[in-house]
């Protein structure tokens, strides 16, 4: 290597590291004029993960006392303590296992109840269930097929075959219950005297 390459080198050398050194005085006069910005953010981002962290833990530990209180229920109905715990900690679990303890009692009271519940399957099954058990079908989501076919049935019984085959009509044709609704409208048919 020669005397001149030697110099040049040297100068590239001393040039990259004073762009490095004015990289630094940068950034220290950058730091200095929002160091409090800086740390602000700072700690706010980690408050955030930390506030994440606390709010999944404190959410896990309410579906496992939920959980817990459930499988308690299952053993014993009437235990007041289970009930209430599943209640603070999960409420749609709560009118989940009240519905189903309303259908097994046949409590149209609290069915009716159960009727204007936040969680919208069990407000749709509750009244569903109350007028299935009052005789008085009602709409229902979740059960629109089995609604279908008693109504069908009710307007049968009072032989009003019109309303009862105009009900049937509104089956999905890809409905399971589809086959049921044929053989109800087979009793629809009036057969001509002559």
């Amino acid at each position: 290597m020669s005397i001149k390459d030697g110099i040049e080198y040297a100068k590239t050398e001393l040039t990259s590291d004073e762009k490095m050194l004015e990289g630094l005085f940068k950034f220290e006069s950058f730091y200095n004029k929002y160091k409090k910005i800086i740390w602000i953010l700072v700690a706010l981002i980690a408050l955030f993960f930390i506030g994440k962290v606390a709010y999944n833990y404190w959410n896990d530990m309410k579906i496992v006392k939920s959980n817990e209180a459930l499988l308690k229920l299952y053993k014993n109905p009437t235990d007041k303590a289970q009930l209430a715990i599943l209640k603070d900690n999960n409420i749609a679990l709560y009118d989940l296992f009240s519905y189903q303890s309303a259908i097994q009692k046949n409590d149209i009271n609290a069915l009716k109840a159960l009727s204007n519940s936040s969680d919208e399957l069990v407000a749709d099954m509750s009244r569903y269930a109350v007028g299935a058990i009052d005789g008085k079908p009602s709409k229902s989501k979740i059960y629109n097929d089995m609604s279908i076919l008693e109504e069908a049935s009710n307007a049968i019984a009072k032989n009003d075959m019109a309303t009862a085959k105009k009900i049937l009509d509104s089956m999905p044709k890809d409905s399971p219950a589809a086959q049921i609704a044929g053989l109800l409208k087979h009793q629809t048919l009036s057969i001509p005297v002559k």
